[in-house]
Formats: structure tokens, C-alpha cells, sequence
């Protein structure tokens, strides 16, 4: 090895993150940026009140509680939280997550959503923290599933005297759905439709659970995945979103 490769590795290894660049902008990253740079980290679009008190997304409307969809198709979720609009930068951060192997960024965005949750009125409430699971052949060919990263993140970072369980077991997709990308709600839930089964029944009887997804957008795949678990015995299903779309 010459002594430039010899220094390039050396940087490589103690100096640059091995993750190499900013996934939104493409700034080198060092040490101490860990997965995003800075001006980025602190550009994102972290969302504020007011949020729907059933799924946390953006709503522009004060005096409402509750974004259009929850009002209008009795959405079965207890509360939520989500933390970034899901605009430009925030769309970029999730495709590096699910598309180009960092599921150690969706851990550590994870984490600064768990610090964010512990601060919620209904957090010590939850007994489980489920992700919405992949289809074995989804996650096979990505090598991990985003949603349980992100779900990793949020048990890492809460930090609140409860301690619930982080459990990727419980909830499976059984059914191999296609790609969501560009259809409505009501072709996203018929698609969705039976799609997901609980393994352990028991485990769940009367548990308060949150469920863990990386976008919020009908909100269809998370509204299947909720009503699985109530129907299979939960009490209740709060939802935790990366992303939301604004209603």
C-alpha cells in the first residue's frame, strides 16, 4: 500500500464518517456531524403545533383537533407524533434510510423522536413498540426494515421511568403488498387489506402499543397495521411517524 492510499484509509477510518457524505446535501461528513452535517441537522423540518391529536401530522386549522383524514375516516389511533414534514430535505433523509443502507441514520433519528415522545402526555401509557413490519422478500432485498431502525431509535432515546417493550415479532406482513407510491387511500387499503397477522396474540391482550412507521401519507398502511392489533386484543394504538404529509 503507497503512502496515499495509506493516509486515505487512515482518514477514512478515524476522521470520516463511514457513511462518507450528507445524504441531503452531499457535504463530506466528519466525526463529529455523525449522519448529517450540521446546517442540515439544523434545517430540518421538524414539525410544530398545531398537529392532529390522532396522528401528529401538520394542520393548518387552530381551532380543529384532528387533521381531515382522522376526522372524516375515524382513523383508529389513540394519538401520535410525527417529527418532520415530509418535504424536500426530510424526503431525501428518507431515502437514504430505506434506499441506500444507512439504517443507522433511521436509529439515530429515531432517538431524537424518543427524547420528543417521552415529553408526550400518553407516553407512560405504552406497553409495546411495535414497527410496521416489511414482507420477508421486501426485506430481504433491502437487508433491514427502516420502520424497525427508526422503532430502535425511539427505545433507545425515550429515557422515561416506564420502560416498554421493543418487540419486531408480534406484528408480520404476510402478503407481499406492491408498491404504494402514487395511489389513493382507497386503492393503498384495498391493497392493504389482509395484509398483516399477529404472532402472538397473547402477548398483546389488553396492551397499549405504539406503532412505528417512517412516513405518514393516507395513513392506510399504519390504519391496517392498528386495526390488526385491536382486533387481535390491544386496548390501544398510539402511531410514530419520521414523516408526515400535511393534511
Amino acid at each position: 500500500m503507497n503512502l496515499k492510499q495509506t493516509l486515505l484509509t487512515f482518514l477514512e477510518n478515524n476522521l470520516f464518517l463511514k457513511n462518507g457524505t450528507c445524504p441531503i446535501c452531499g457535504r463530506v461528513l466528519f466525526i463529529t456531524d455523525r449522519f448529517l452535517c450540521h446546517q442540515c441537522e439544523d434545517d430540518l423540518p421538524v414539525i410544530s403545533n398545531p398537529t392532529c391529536s390522532q396522528c401528529g401530522r401538520p394542520i393548518f386549522r387552530h381551532q380543529r383537533k384532528e387533521c381531515s383524514p382522522c376526522a372524516k375516516l375515524n382513523l383508529p389511533f389513540a394519538g401520535g407524533y410525527a417529527h418532520l414534514s415530509y418535504e424536500d430535505s426530510a424526503k431525501r433523509l428518507v431515502q437514504a434510510i430505506k434506499f441506500k443502507d444507512r439504517p443507522h441514520l433511521g436509529i439515530w433519528m429515531g432517538t431524537h423522536m424518543g427524547a420528543a415522545i417521552a415529553q408526550s402526555q400518553w407516553v407512560n401509557r405504552v406497553d409495546l413498540i411495535i414497527p410496521v413490519p416489511l414482507h420477508p422478500n421486501r426485506q430481504a432485498e433491502r437487508g433491514y426494515n427502516q420502520s424497525e431502525k427508526i422503532a430502535q431509535g425511539i427505545y433507545e432515546g425515550l429515557k422515561i421511568s416506564k420502560d416498554p417493550e421493543l418487540s419486531t415479532k408480534i406484528l408480520v406482513r404476510s402478503r407481499d403488498t406492491p408498491h404504494q407510491l402514487g395511489q389513493g387511500r382507497e386503492e393503498r387499503l384495498s391493497n392493504l387489506t389482509g395484509a398483516f397477522t399477529v404472532e402472538a396474540i397473547e402477548v398483546i391482550q389488553n396492551k397499549t402499543i405504539l406503532l412505528v412507521d417512517d412516513v405518514l401519507t393516507t395513513g392506510a398502511t399504519l390504519a391496517e397495521s392498528a386495526a390488526t392489533l385491536l382486533e387481535a386484543g390491544a386496548a390501544q394504538v398510539y402511531i410514530a411517524t419520521l414523516c408526515a404529509v400535511a393534511e
